[in-house]
């Protein structure tokens, strides 16, 4: 074999080989900042959850299903006539149990009493019923006034709100950072963002129930949420 065939088979080799085996990564030498930063929005609240419920006691189980199922039908009643949907009226909570009954010396009786519990959601879009729900609803028998929570029916503006802020914080944090190194922000590298945050209002502290004037009632402010983590590119500040 002469040698020019000889280089031809090795050259066609190397090329072969080549092909087969996988490409070499290459590292990121490139500069980088990574930032986390939290944004924050807020509006007033346009809807309000109230819990309501009704408890009763007998010694009658029976009695004391009736008198507990007549007090919650004379609560929705007084949805209705304020013409609060059913759709905005849920059932989340339904109990009866057995409680032996002691006497004043601590033993037992031998007697036995029912509890019977039904609680319900209201979910109003009218905050300016407020007040007068509660009242109402005490005076047609509701023992219980529970979870009070104002918030935001679509929350789409304030999360992108506070989205927009966050990503804000997260580029003046880096320029600021990147200034004291002497270098300057490049492209975004990479972003990821946080699952949003929603800050309720619970009102719970309730005064002057049982007559005299619908309760008065203070909204505050429904907050949002927001977290983001940026990675940027530094660029050396050349003089």
């Amino acid at each position: 074999m002469n040698k020019i065939t000889l280089l031809t088979c090795v050259t066609i080799a190397l090329l072969l080989a080549g092909c087969s085996s996988p490409a070499i990564a290459t590292s990121d030498t490139r500069s980088t900042i990574n930032v986390n930063a939290t944004g924050f929005a807020s509006t007033a609240p346009d809807i309000v959850n109230i819990q309501l419920g009704v408890e009763s006691i007998d010694t009658n189980p029976a009695q004391a299903v009736s008198a507990n199922t007549a007090a919650i039908n004379d609560v929705m009643h007084v949805l209705e006539s304020m013409n609060i949907i059913s759709n905005d009226v849920q059932t989340i909570y339904y109990s009866m149990w057995v409680e032996d009954i002691y006497g004043e010396n601590g033993q037992l009786t031998g007697e036995r009493r029912y509890r019977v519990t039904n609680q319900i959601n209201v979910r109003l879009q009218d905050l300016n019923q407020t007040g007068e729900l509660l009242e109402n609803a005490i005076d047609a028998g509701a023992t219980t006034v529970a979870g009070i929570t104002f918030g935001v029916a679509d929350t789409t503006d304030l999360e992108q709100e506070a989205l927009d802020n966050a990503i804000a914080e997260a580029q003046q944090k880096a320029e600021r950072i990147a200034e004291k190194m002497g270098m300057s922000l490049g492209s975004v590298i990479s972003i990821s963002e946080g699952n949003p945050n929603a800050t309720p209002i619970p009102l719970n502290d309730i005064k002057g129930l049982g007559g005299g004037g619908s309760v008065p009632i203070s909204e505050g402010q429904f907050s949002m949420t927001m977290t983001v983590r940026i990675v940027y590119e530094l660029i050396p500040i050349t003089p």
